[in-house]
């Protein structure tokens, strides 16, 4: 016969089991969306010419906001070598990246006659478009973890 001690007893340890139990599926469920966010994208910049000005680099993630609106950050360069620029926590999926070596620091890619770039420009893939700037489609690329991409700007 059970005493009433026992059947406490019995009745911790199994709640005990219980709890530990959706305490591992808590954690195990929150370390896997964590690691959705935490890729790394490594963008090389190749073929700058010349320390002045700043290059504009832009990480989008959808063709609708393609070179209107993305996660932009502006870089100072040292003259002759590669630049590398880092956009963090990244979920998985599609991106494409834009590049602009803004010579005079203006804040805009200038252009010269029958508005032809002045300025050297790239994107994700070496895309590069016909008469304008290349699709979304073209430029990019699948993030399912830490990537990186070189860019060779023209």
């Amino acid at each position: 016969m059970k005493t009433y001690n026992n059947i406490i007893q019995s009745k911790f340890k199994e709640m005990k089991k219980s709890i530990l139990t959706v305490l591992g599926i808590v954690v195990a469920t929150l370390s896997i969306l964590a690691s959705d966010g935490q890729n790394v994208l490594t963008v090389v910049i190749k073929n700058v010419q010349g320390s002045d000005g700043l290059l504009e680099v832009t990480l989008f993630d959808s063709e609708g906001n393609w070179l209107k609106e993305g996660q932009k950050q502006k870089v100072s360069i040292d003259s002759g070598t590669d630049v590398k620029v880092e956009f963090k926590n990244l979920p998985k999926g599609a991106y494409a990246v834009a590049v602009i070596h803004d010579a005079n620091a203006n804040g805009e890619l200038d252009t010269g006659s029958f508005g032809i770039p002045t300025e050297a420009y790239g994107f994700s893939n070496n895309a590069r478009g016909m008469f304008g700037p290349a699709d979304f489609d073209e430029s990019q690329f699948e993030l399912n973890g830490n990537k990186q991409i070189e860019i060779n700007i023209k």
